[in-house]
């Protein structure tokens, strides 16, 4: 039988996505041993308040306000990044790399912006950043572009890649909601957000887009470089017309290479809503 091999984990966050992340492992840790003979044991968990409650049981000693102290910790092995934002997420996810730890995280914003300078910094280090979750990771996009494609010549990649504007055009589309109505209803099953404006104003989109960009062509995209339009304009008449066409309305994430006259080929990268032939 095979020795047992332990990664301790240091957490940063213990939010909404956090605290079911820390819950997940406790409920899998054996399950997952039992496959790869991998034990996974969350040791440090950075928090901004120590007193609030929370919706995980944790062990006594494991919170801690310092995420540096995390971070800089050598009995730990893995750090993973929940706390959102670029600062000062970035300070300790740089920290991390340079001490020798492999990170993950999900923090979109924060890839979108200083993504090329956090690779760099993984690769000087010569360890992992992963961040599958940040786009797309039901499908999953990222690990493809970043390793079975990496070979290959791309040329355009594009998609569906923010799940509340479409759950809204699919309510519209296909049971004649309004706008309004299909964004109040994805509101109350908590698939939008109090202030939708990130995910109906294609702001969220676009963040993915320019790391699946930066991914994809070796480019330095940062979400300010992506045109966004979004669908809080999209009308009933609008669907309706796409209908009659045989199409439907979706928001699109393009990233493409563009031939421009004197010199190589730029990348191009937006998202809208855009008219998709019925399947």
């Amino acid at each position: 039988m095979l020795a047992v091999k332990l990664i301790r984990i240091g957490v940063l966050g213990c939010g909404n996505v956090g605290a079911p992340l820390v819950s997940l492992v406790s409920q899998q840790q054996a399950a997952i041993e039992a496959r790869t003979g991998v034990r996974l044991e969350i040791v440090s968990v950075a928090v901004r308040n120590l007193s609030k409650e929370r919706e995980v049981a944790l062990p006594e000693g494991v919170l801690t306000r310092d995420a540096m102290v995390v971070v800089n910790d050598p009995t730990i092995d893995v750090i993973v990044e929940l706390i959102g934002g670029i600062e000062p997420a970035r300070e300790y996810i740089t920290t991390a790399l340079r001490n020798g730890k492999p990170v993950v995280t999900g923090n979109k914003e924060l890839l979108a912006n200083v993504g090329t300078e956090l690779f760099a910094a993984a690769d000087e280090a010569g360890v992992d950043l992963l961040f599958e979750a940040a786009v797309a990771g039901g499908i999953p996009i990222v690990r493809a572009l970043r390793e079975s494609l990496r070979g290959e010549p791309i040329t355009r990649v594009m998609g569906i890649i923010n799940g509340t504007t479409n759950f809204i055009l699919t309510k519209m589309t296909e049971e004649g909601a309004d706008y309004s109505v299909a964004l109040a209803e994805a509101q109350a099953l908590g698939f939008a957000e109090r202030d939708p404006t990130a995910d109906v104003e294609g702001y969220d989109a676009g963040a993915k887009a320019a790391i699946m960009a930066t991914i994809a062509f070796g480019s330095r995209v940062v979400a300010g470089d992506v045109y966004h339009e979004g669908i809080s304009g999209v009308s009933s008449t609008d669907i309706d017309f796409a209908k009659r066409l045989g199409y439907v309305i979706k928001l699109l994430a393009i990233a493409e290479l563009v031939d421009v006259a004197d010199g190589p080929a730029e990348v191009a990268v937006r998202v809208h809503p855009t008219m998709v032939p019925v399947a």
